[in-house]
């Protein structure tokens, strides 16, 4: 019997040759393409990253924080607001006899950031603007107290200044597992006393919520006074998962479309038909409802490159003031 074992393994061996590995996640992130989970295109991704890592068919990849804050500010030009000392790991977590606090060094590295936020201050069309910005290659962007002492820190820089908008743009599994329930305690108690800080001092707060948004941070999104959505086909807007709702609605099919951001018209201010709409949409609506004069640079642009859900919010707006 032992000749049949050899001819396997023989034939084995040879199989190999011919088929390929699956390519490792390092592998896949620095291969030059990437297939779109939505149209199934492979995009180049030089191509991708000057679209603004939109597909043609306006499927929104993940975004760098650091290029969204590069875009939203005009000419590119903003401070940042550096990361208070905190403790990102209370528990001294370990993940398969690994510490928490090693992968986080890995998350710092690749990233060139101290938190899951990367926050900053600058002028956004002319109005006085703080933003908090999610970066998922940061742990899916998870809270621990570091982060909340991060976006608290945001806040009181936005006080300083006496900013004229506080703007958060949220991708975020939630709370971190791994800081328990110091995380909960910091993410929710602090971030909501600083969201009415803001709110007394007259600065208007506006979240915008992109593709996997869910746990704490979507009930930290939906605090703000306007409530956005980066495009219609942002997806996993929800506060818990589709198999957990399922789960508690006793196995209910759940409609195609649940946690997409074309599901929220009825729950949001905005739904943004692409990223590039966002900076002239968050101003506009501000203009109106600080009563501020409108930016010549935004009222000599093109009718079309403003969403029509943009202007029939500040008509209805408008008319309420």
């Amino acid at each position: 019997m032992n000749w049949i074992k050899d001819k396997i393994k023989k034939f084995g061996d040879s199989l190999k040759k011919y088929t390929r590995k699956r390519p490792s996640k390092n592998e896949q992130e620095n291969a030059d393409w990437i297939n779109c989970p939505s149209c199934k295109k492979l995009q180049y991704k030089k191509d991708l990253e000057s679209a603004y890592y939109i597909c043609s068919c306006n499927y929104h990849f993940d975004y760098p924080a650091k290029l969204r804050l590069k875009d939203l500010f005009d000419a590119g030009s903003y401070e940042n607001i550096p990361c208070p000392p905190a403790d990102s790991d209370p528990l001294n977590f370990k993940v398969n006899d690994i510490p928490y606090i090693s992968k986080r060094k890995k998350y710092e590295k690749s990233t060139g950031q101290d938190s899951a936020f990367a926050c900053a201050f600058g002028k956004i069309n002319g109005l006085t603007a703080v933003v908090v910005c999610s970066e998922w290659k940061f742990g899916g962007s998870a809270m621990t107290p570091k982060e909340s002492e991060h976006f608290v820190s945001s806040a009181v820089k936005a006080l300083e200044i006496k900013a004229d908008i506080f703007v958060s743009i949220l991708q975020s599994g939630g709370m971190a597992v791994t800081a328990g329930v110091p995380a909960l305690a910091s993410g929710m108690v602090k971030t909501q006393i600083a969201y009415s800080e803001m709110k007394s001092a007259g600065i208007l707060t506006i979240g915008i919520a992109c593709s996997k948004l869910s746990g704490g941070t979507y009930v930290m999104w939906n605090n703000h006074d306007i409530l956005c959505v980066e495009s219609p086909g942002s997806h996993d807007i929800l506060f818990s998962g589709k198999r957990v709702t399922a789960n508690l609605k006793s196995g209910e099919q759940l409609p195609e479309d649940f946690g997409q951001g074309s599901s929220l018209e009825a729950l949001v201010d905005i739904i943004f038909s692409s990223r590039l709409e966002v900076k002239d949409g968050i101003s506009k609506i501000s203009r109106v409802l600080l009563k501020k004069p409108e930016n010549k640079s935004i009222a000599d642009r093109p009718v079309e490159t403003i969403d029509e859900s943009i202007n029939e919010t500040l008509s209805k707006t408008s008319k309420a003031i």
